[in-house]
């Protein structure tokens, strides 16, 4: 049998749905997207967080001036998939040492040939200007050719730096990733150079 709705136009007959079993099948259905939702955004957070961008808070010295302790800083992960670790660069890496992870500067790369003599850097017998060094320390150390898949890694304040003048070159597959954003404290949010 036909039925006229109200625009007029004619519909088959249905069975009619009670009211309250309307609103219960909406209400169940809103449960349900908004679990799949909340279920979704959280599997793609571990997926940005575990692969792609992980934030951290700096711990130590090692790095001023250019970060400082309780700073906020985002790393990516994905970077040395698509290109090779560079001098200059500042990385979060896999303390060697402790359970804590470290910040620190690339100072050297596989192949190259490293040496402090009195605080100052040479790669490959060339003197390295770094203007980023909060003090000198005048210590000295190799020279050193750095193997394969290995970076030397130091704190930009040397004199309280453990870094690879302790515990040597590190693994290319202990890099967890490099600092590029520093989002906290406020006055200093901003890309790391």
């Amino acid at each position: 049998m036909k039925k006229e709705n109200m625009g007029g136009f004619e519909q088959e007959d249905m069975e009619e749905i009670p009211h309250w079993k309307s609103k219960t099948g909406s209400f169940l259905s809103f449960i349900k997207e908004t679990v799949f939702i909340v279920i979704a955004a959280f599997l793609i957070s571990l997926v940005i967080r575990f692969f792609v961008i992980e934030a951290f808070t700096i711990q130590q010295h090692s790095m001023d001036p250019t970060l400082f302790e309780g700073e906020r800083v985002l790393v990516s992960k994905l970077v040395y998939r698509f290109s090779p670790v560079e001098y200059g660069d500042i990385i979060i890496l896999k303390s060697p040492m402790r359970s804590a992870d470290y910040v620190k500067r690339v100072i050297a790369t596989e192949g190259e040939t490293i040496e402090i003599k009195d605080g100052d850097l040479f790669i490959d017998g060339k003197q390295v200007d770094e203007p980023y060094v909060k003090s000198v320390d005048v210590s000295n150390y190799g020279p050193v050719k750095i193997p394969y898949d290995k970076v030397f890694v130091a704190g930009d304040n040397r004199p309280n730096s453990l870094d690879s003048r302790i515990f040597g070159p590190i693994s290319e597959d202990d890099i967890i990733g490099k600092v590029f954003f520093i989002y906290w404290p406020m006055d200093k949010i901003g890309f790391v150079n």
